[in-house]
């Protein structure tokens, strides 16, 4: 019989994590763009870059900023005062070798800033990893593979169904490859990477990752297609931060989903039938792949994660949007801005 829980205990559950992330992001927001009220008015004061692990960092008290921090929840200047820990961060990947290199140079940077951090993508991708002293996991599926049945379906929704109709075992084999990757990830975040034993043959492996194989992620930054990304961040009660080069998740009237097939004409209205039809799309996609995996994912989590069920219907299919999960949109706003219509946790 399957556990069900409401859907506010489903989000309070799945967010955990995400929710106390999301508030210490805004306030790093709100100091990043605080005028120095003690100084030149047009001279905003900000911490440069990423806050480095083990320093100290105090986000000042400034009275026009008070009410508002109280009034949102985030706290009154105080009590995010901490030292800000080192972290083992896991970045999930799925995807061809263009989709990992902009992780590599994210995952850099967060070494320089003192946190441990290991990138799980797919095998094929090892080398690419390692050769810039990164931690590795491998994840489950062929990137060459997935890219393919992408070109063969247009990368569009409908193309897919034509494909299954085609040759329906493309999507039985499209099926069993994604389901490896979805239950790969618990290793990705929670085990060593299998090939830690041998180390020591490595000559680029640097001492760090030599003497500690052993891993259980603080911290998660997955790209969509780890779809069981919020399920394994649950299970460590963990927050999760989502980055892509296309939007995804959180709906707009301004464009559609990428896979949807619709027309990326500028609506004439916010309200005609484009742009409904623009911002139902990516409920539309998710609810496809919950339709599809739902079921597979529940039977995972009940098993493997020994997590309560999700329930299989439309309304905890786009799980991400519902728990405000912080999504970056990799892409400059000179290039496309970002759309009006997107909540805050979206930048």
């Amino acid at each position: 019989m399957h556990h069900l829980t409401s859907p506010e205990q489903q989000r309070t559950n799945l967010a955990k994590g995400g929710r106390v992330y999301h508030n210490l992001t805004k306030k790093i927001k709100k100091e990043q763009t605080m005028r120095d009220i003690a100084g030149d008015t047009k001279t905003a004061r900000r911490p440069s870059g990423l806050i480095k692990a083990g320093s100290d960092y105090k986000f000042p008290v400034h009275s026009s900023t008070r009410a508002q921090d109280e009034e949102e929840g985030v706290g009154d200047g105080n009590d995010l005062d901490f030292i800000l820990p080192k972290l083992n961060v896991c970045i999930l990947i799925v995807g061809t070798h263009g989709d990992v290199l902009p992780f590599c140079s994210l995952a850099k940077q967060l070494q320089e800033h003192g946190h441990r951090v290991r990138i799980a993508t797919h095998d094929v991708h090892r080398q690419t990893v390692t050769s810039r002293s990164i931690e590795f996991y491998p994840l489950a599926g062929d990137p060459k593979q997935l890219s393919q049945w992408t070109v063969e379906s247009g990368g569009r929704i409908t193309g897919e169904a034509r494909a299954a109709m085609a040759d329906p075992s493309v999507l039985k084999k499209k099926d069993a490859m994604l389901k490896e990757i979805y239950t790969s990830c618990w290793g990705a975040v929670s085990e060593p990477d299998p090939l830690s034993p041998y180390y020591e043959m490595f000559g680029n492996m640097n001492d760090s990752m030599k003497s500690n194989p052993n891993f259980v992620a603080d911290a998660v930054i997955a790209n969509p297609p780890c779809q069981t990304a919020l399920d394994v961040c649950e299970a460590l009660a963990i927050p999760l931060h989502i980055m892509f080069p296309q939007p995804w998740y959180y709906g707009t009237v301004e464009y559609p989903h990428p896979f949807s097939g619709l027309s990326y004409d500028k609506p004439a209205s916010s309200t005609g039938t484009q742009a409904m039809a623009n911002y139902a799309s990516y409920s539309i996609f998710e609810g496809v792949l919950h339709a599809n995996f739902g079921r597979f994912i529940n039977h995972w989590r009940a098993r493997t994660l020994k997590l309560p069920t999700i329930p299989w219907n439309h309304n905890f299919s786009n799980r991400i949007a519902h728990c405000d999960i912080p999504f970056s949109a990799m892409w400059s706003p000179s290039f496309c801005p970002k759309p009006q219509d997107w909540p805050e946790q979206c930048q």
